[in-house]
């Protein structure tokens, strides 16, 4: 962390009235080749800088950003967050954090991208179009075949004497894959992520990419009525999305959260358990601090099906009297940081997926939900689309379509009768596969 930067930014803020003052600094290298039509199609290089600053005092907050390390854009980040913090409505709870522990070491950085040239990248891309068009013959073309590398660095510094800094390595690839048969058209999708080039496998997410577009040719229709289910685990971590709200302790603070209330209370099947977890790496938001400097530590939301509490910033934290769960996250260089999830998952089972399917007997195994997102917030209800199969003696057999899904999030989880070991991170939302009671399928 440059001292020089925030030492500016404490002369600044003192000879404009005194205040408790931090400084948060993000850089970021990022490189992505795309792949189509059997060709390079882009290459896309960006480096970009950061800073926001937030200034503390008498009650008040104020917020600035800027993309410069300029003395004087940093002395015009000063006056505007000073201008915002005495413009603002006072609160008790606006401060820095009070607390200073040591940070862990979570392995989130491979010094090895310094050796991976732009021919390997391109290559990757290239390679990975390739691999998923020889996968099957039914596979008609490639839609994108992308890598990203983005390596970051983020820093900050707070008057109370607290700072840090953290280095971060991540690839990630993906591959979108169309499938042609009998006039019938599908799409599929596979992915990759990993902190070190090495750990990319092309060869998988050009297999998974291949398979998930097939695998849905020659789709039947599904009579309306109740079906034991299966949720595979990219579907169940499109539900933990509609959930992630509801763990805020702003959104509860706000009224806005279906669990408010029920911290205590049993929200799940006792099988479900799920955890904030910025300690490992496998997911993309893994991380030794927080973005206002608490250490990171895993916290436990549910256990048992039981709600065990919220996430918090230090501001929230003392809204509601709790001890922070360095919560904090900044969504983007403009906006002012509050609370937010790190890597969020649900606890993997012993189960196989084939043995949750076994147990269903009779009944769907559901692979995607066309548009969860608009589930109701507050109350957790959704009708949406949905895609799947068949599930008939405990065997996976034809794939089904056009049928829609109704219920509410947290009915579903209460239903979960086992979860599965398959589980993997999606981004930074984690879930393996969970087998649940019946639920309404509206078909033909």
């Amino acid at each position: 962390m440059p001292d020089r930067l925030f030492e500016r930014v404490r002369r600044e803020v003192s000879s404009r009235g005194g205040g408790e003052s931090e400084l948060f600094v993000h850089r970021s290298r990022v490189r992505r080749f795309d792949a189509r039509n059997e060709r390079l199609d882009s290459i896309s290089f960006s480096d970009t800088l950061s800073l926001g600053v937030r200034v503390f005092r008498n009650g008040r907050m104020g917020f600035s950003y800027g993309f410069s390390e300029d003395d004087a854009e940093l002395g015009r980040m000063v006056e505007a967050a000073l201008f915002c913090a005495d413009s603002s409505a006072p609160d008790e709870a606006h401060g820095l954090p009070g607390e200073s522990t040591p940070f862990p070491s979570p392995e989130i950085y491979d010094e090895g991208w310094r050796s991976v040239d732009d021919a390997a990248r391109s290559g990757f891309a290239s390679g990975l179009e390739r691999a998923t068009l020889a996968a099957d013959p039914r596979i008609s073309r490639v839609r994108s075949a992308m890598l990203t590398e983005s390596v970051s660095e983020v820093a900050f510094r707070n008057s109370a004497g607290a700072s840090g800094s953290q280095r971060q390595s991540v690839y990630s690839a993906h591959v979108e894959a169309v499938a042609e048969a009998g006039g019938e058209g599908q799409t599929g999708y596979g992915f990759g992520f990993a902190r070190g080039f090495e750990g990319l496998s092309l060869e998988s997410i050009a297999a998974e990419g291949a398979r998930h577009a097939v695998r849905l040719l020659g789709a039947e229709r599904i009579s309306t009525g109740r079906y034991p289910a299966v949720i595979e685990n990219g579907a169940v971590a499109e539900l933990v999305e509609v959930l992630v709200p509801s763990f805020l302790a702003s959104q509860v603070g706000k009224g806005k959260s279906m669990l408010a209330g029920r911290a205590g209370q049993t929200i799940a099947g006792s099988m479900v358990d799920i955890s904030d977890d910025p300690l490992d790496p496998g997911g993309s938001a893994a991380c030794a601090f927080d973005d206002e400097g608490g250490a990171s530590r895993r916290i436990p939301l549910v256990e048992g099906g039981i709600l065990r509490g919220f996430l918090s910033d230090s501001f929230w934290a003392r809204k509601s009297g709790e001890r922070t769960t360095a919560s904090c996250r900044r969504p983007g260089a403009k906006v002012p940081p509050g609370v937010g999830i790190s890597n969020l998952g649900i606890s993997p089972g012993t189960r196989s997926l084939s043995e949750l399917c076994r147990g269903a007997g009779n009944g769907i195994l559901l692979t995607e939900f066309m548009g969860i997102h608009t589930a109701d917030p507050v109350s957790g209800d959704f009708s949406v689309g949905a895609s799947g199969f068949r599930i008939e003696g405990g065997e996976v057999t034809v794939p089904l379509r056009g049928f829609a899904v109704s219920g509410n999030v947290l009915s579903l989880l209460s239903g979960v009768e086992a979860a599965g070991s398959d589980f993997r991170w999606f981004g930074n939302i984690g879930a393996p596969s969970l087998a649940v009671s019946p639920i309404d399928v509206g078909g033909e």
